[in-house]
């Protein structure tokens, strides 16, 4: 076996923590609001603060997590909408550092493993946040996505259609 790892594809570990914790930071919102409506209407008044927190921190979370960090190589394809997030989430102290995002979303998401709606939710940030230290370890960071200027398009990159069709063989019959 090869020790090199030249020829071996490198995983973006910051790349799955993103995704990972922007699903979990979705499914911590529902997490809550179904915990909000749980203590309002069923008496579980426990659910209602919880709910509520998971809600803020869902919310908050997503936030942080939707603008994509620029890949190592190649090309990032961006969300709609992301650049004004990303602007945003740069200007933030220590968002970009992984090691700051694993150990505060870690922290964040402990009181929403006590309560069953947010529990699944809370669980995918941690996973996430576990992800994030992994990238961290790598050595990775979050670098926003330059926009690269657009350069108009002139007629003739546009490939016209043939002017003739294409020779036919007979059929035999």
């Amino acid at each position: 076996m090869p020790s090199s790892s030249s020829n071996i594809r490198s995983i973006q570990w910051g790349m799955w923590a993103n995704e990972t914790a922007l699903l979990g930071s979705y499914v911590l919102t529902l997490g809550g609001i179904i915990g909000i409506v749980g203590g309002l209407l069923k008496n579980f008044m426990f659910w209602l603060p919880i709910g509520i927190y998971g809600v803020v921190f869902g919310i908050l979370v997503g936030l942080l997590e939707y603008p994509r960090g620029k890949k190592n190589k190649g090309n990032t394809l961006t969300r709609s909408g992301q650049s004004c997030f990303s602007t945003v989430v740069n200007k933030l102290p220590f968002v970009s550092n992984y090691y700051f995002r694993a150990i505060a979303y870690f922290i964040v998401c402990i009181p929403g493993i006590i309560s069953v709606p947010t529990f699944l939710g809370s669980v995918c940030v941690i996973v996430g946040s576990g992800i994030y230290l992994g990238a961290a370890l790598h050595k990775e960071r979050w670098n926003p996505i330059e926009a690269r200027p657009q350069v108009p398009s002139t007629s003739s990159d546009i490939t016209q259609p043939p002017s003739q069709p294409p020779p036919r063989l007979p059929q035999n019959k």
